[in-house]
Formats: structure tokens, sequence, C-alpha cells
């Protein structure tokens, strides 16, 4: 099985100290142990609590004790935190930018179980923390030729895509999930998630392998736009493009050797090996300039897309 990075052991220890209390703690200072659903006989939770866990204030305690808040406010300034549960087993929170009122990280969440991503047999019924959607920006930042937008990038992300998963991990963990499951969008956003996920197929594991082999002496960011692009070609000259499947973060012994399995790591080879190119001529006709910062690229990257200094800007 490939590695991932482990969570943070700092953010382990926090979370070891964290109680339910801690969690549930809610403006209502009247509430007793037994209201909250914490009493030592108590085996009810709270109807009101987010995964019948966390309420909105324990869960802004729980950022702020990871330092995460800290680390967004130091980026983008105040921030408020909108938590919306109707449904609270469908939650979606929300870290609003009080200077550039707009978000800065809005995230829905919902409980699934592993028949869902393709998992059967025993797994089936595996219970996992499923990501809907997940948005990470930066509005008060502008793109540069250091940090050109990906494919369905606004604003450039934030830059902590790392520690915020490891909390949805820890999250997933607290509320007796075995894993985190997501689809990536895109490749750029496979590309992020590849450090704490594997595809739930192994062939989607290997043909995400051969895009990336393909493109190791380009910038990722310029490799994500010839994916997304469909400038990709296989031996036979045929467009390969990426196609969004689940990928999990497994928490529990048995979902690890789900990725152990001989099954899975023979389709990841035969996929991974693959020859892929990069169509050069196709990428320089499809571009995007207009989504690119002003001003001319990299010279080895305006060498590969054929960009002309003085034409017009019309003709890029």
């Amino acid at each position: 099985m490939p590695r991932t990075q482990p969570i943070n052991t700092r953010y382990r220890r926090i979370y070891e100290h964290l109680s339910g209390a801690d969690l549930a703690v809610s403006e209502d200072d009247e509430l007793s142990l037994e209201d909250l659903g914490l009493g030592g006989d108590s085996k009810q939770s709270r109807v009101d609590l987010v995964f019948g866990t966390y309420s909105p204030e324990g869960l802004e305690r729980a950022l702020r004790a990871y330092g995460l808040l800290q680390r967004v406010e130091e980026r983008v300034g105040p921030l408020e935190l909108r938590v919306q549960c109707d449904d609270p087993y469908r939650p979606r929170l929300v870290l609003w930018s009080r200077r550039f009122y707009a978000p800065v990280a809005d995230v829905s969440l919902r409980k699934s179980i592993g028949a869902e991503v393709g998992l059967d047999d025993a797994l089936a019924t595996a219970p996992l923390l499923y990501v809907d959607s997940l948005l990470l920006q930066n509005p008060g930042r502008a793109f540069d030729w250091n940090r050109p937008p990906l494919p369905g990038q606004s604003h450039p992300g934030l830059a902590l895509s790392g520690q915020i998963l490891d909390l949805l991990l820890l999250m997933a963990r607290r509320i007796g999930a075995e894993a985190l499951a997501l689809i990536p969008a895109t490749f750029a956003a496979a590309c992020v998630y590849e450090r704490r996920f594997f595809f739930v197929d192994g062939a989607a594991q290997g043909r995400f392998l051969a895009l990336k082999g393909a493109g190791q002496q380009r910038p990722r960011w310029l490799l994500a736009w010839a994916v997304e692009l469909g400038c990709m070609r296989d031996a036979r000259a045929q467009p390969v493009p990426f196609m969004p499947t689940p990928m999990l973060s497994p928490l529990s012994r048995r979902l690890i050797h789900h990725f152990d399995a001989r099954e899975w790591d023979d389709a990841l080879q035969i996929n991974a090996r693959q020859p892929l190119v990069l169509d050069e001529e196709a990428l320089q006709q499809r571009f995007p300039w207009e989504r690119m910062p002003p001003g001319p690229p990299p010279e080895r990257v305006a060498e590969l897309l054929g960009y002309d200094p003085l034409a017009p800007v019309a003709a890029h």
C-alpha cells in the first residue's frame, strides 16, 4: 500500500485532551451534564449537537485549541464560525471572513457507509464521515505566476489543507467513523488529497499515478490544466481524462487492509504503467490565458506554451 502522511502528532495530543463536555458546551450555562447527554449513565446524545457531539461553541473551542482559527486569522483577519445544521448529521461549517465578506473555508459533511463508495462484503456497512464539498480560499490574495490559479479556483488557497484534513480525520475518529471519504472534483484536488487518501478502486489509483508521472518534469499546476483541458494522451494518442471516483483515508485496521489486498495493488500496478504523454500543441491551443495572472510566465512555461510577449493580449 502506498504511504500517506500521518496525522499531526500535536493534533493527536490535543484531541486526547478535549473532553465531551468541551465539545458539547453551549451558551446556556444552566444545562447540566445530563441535559447535555454527558451524564455518567446517559447513553443518549443531544439532538441539536453536530453528529451528536459538537455544539457550535464546542467546535469553535476545538478549532482554537488546535490553533487553526488563529492561523487562518493571520491570513485573512477576523473570522466568524457559522454552523448550519438543520440536520445535525448533515452539517455545513463555514469560516466567514469579516474583512472580505466571503467564505474562507466551507465544508459540508454527512455520515455514510462503505457501500456508497464501492466497498462490499463486510466493509459495505463500515461507518464513514463523507465530505460532500470542501472549499478553502484566501479572498484577500491575488494569483501570481508563483502561484497561478488551478482549475476550479476563484482565489488562491490557504496553504492549510493538510491541517484541515487532519482535523476532519480526527472528527471522523471522534464520531466513530472508520474513514474519511470524498470524491475529488478535479485532478488538482486529487493531488492535494493524495497525502491523506487512496482511491477506493486500485485501477483509479493507478490511472492517477500515471497522469502524475507523465508530468514529472513540469509544474504541478500546469499538469493540472493539461489534464483538465484534455491534453493527456495514451499510446494510441487517445485523450486520457481524469475520472472523479471515491477516495478514502482509512482509520480502522480492516479498511487499511482493503488497500493492502493483492487485487487492489495489481490493478494499481497495471494502470500506473500505461505510458502517457502531454500533447503540447493541444495545450497551447486550449490554455486559458484569460484566467492567468498579468505579465509573462516563467521562461520554461512560456517556451512550453508558445508565449509571445509581442503578441496582442487577445492572442493569448
